[in-house]
């Protein structure tokens, strides 16, 4: 599933790509006519992103977007060739078409709706203004695990599968210990990190989490060249450590793969 990092990148190129130009809007698929009418025609003012939502702004009508797990954008420079069956909505401008696949969500919201989305998300540590004393208060009174809290939305917006594995790594904290047995050091480690990894991160879309002394030759070479991801423990259950040389291990958590390293991390 995209996380806040990619979100904040799509927010971005469509902010390029069509802010104040007027756009026609259709949906192929059929499954959001109604919605695509009610911007055909009318001019993109603002996009925004909080956590794992999008929003297109054309004045007081906002598409929201949630990618969910297989949602997906197609933004491209050019007219756009005719789009597939599977395209819920797209959006060209003469200049720049944009094809939307698979989201969970694609809905025509009022200001008052996207006011409501936005007050039952945590904040998102990408915005300047993000308040990590909210975030800190529900993490200290929960008994639950950091590993769980960090992916409930409600906590922290933007942070899924990847940021979560990655985050704990490098705070060096077992991601089975409750919220109320974190310390604030602990908290503001993982806090820090999430706003420089997940920034950094929204430039161009990849995760990049690794230092570069952990990092092995073609993995540098790639990063110079603005291409491929790369992570301490997340996917490499077997693997060796890049820090300790420790066995990465995995298990399912609340129904997600979780991975650590049990040294790193005791």
């Amino acid at each position: 599933m995209p996380e806040g990092h990619t979100i904040r990148h799509l927010a971005t190129a469509h902010s390029y790509g069509f802010v104040g130009t007027r756009v026609q809007a259709s949906s192929p698929q059929g499954r959001f006519i109604e919605g695509a009418a009610a911007i055909d025609g009318k001019t993109m003012t603002d996009t925004s992103a909080h956590g794992k939502h999008l929003f297109l702004h054309f004045d007081e009508n906002i598409v929201h977007i949630h990618l969910g797990l297989y949602g997906w954008f197609t933004l491209r420079k050019g007219s756009g060739a005719q789009p597939k069956d599977s395209v819920r909505l797209r959006i060209t401008n003469g200049e720049y078409v944009s094809d939307l696949s698979g989201p969970t969500a694609c809905e025509l919201f009022t200001p008052q709706q996207v006011h409501a989305k936005l007050s039952k998300l945590g904040p998102d540590p990408i915005h300047e203004n993000a308040d990590k004393e909210e975030a800190w208060l529900k993490i200290k009174k929960s008994k639950k695990t950091i590993a769980a809290l960090l992916m409930d939305q409600s906590v922290v917006a933007g942070i899924g599968n990847v940021y979560r594995a990655e985050l704990l790594f490098l705070a060096c904290l077992d991601p089975f210990t409750p919220g109320n047995a974190v310390s604030r050091t602990q908290f503001d480690s993982v806090w820090n990190d999430a706003v420089r990894l997940l920034r950094e991160g929204a430039k161009d879309g990849h995760i990049r989490t690794v230092a570069q002394e952990h990092l092995m030759d073609d993995e540098r070479e790639l990063m110079l060249h603005g291409k491929g991801q790369n992570g301490y423990v997340y996917k490499r259950t077997g693997q060796e450590c890049r820090v300790c040389r420790s066995e990465i291990v995995s298990e399912d958590h609340f129904g997600r793969v979780l991975y650590w390293c049990r040294k790193c991390q005791m």
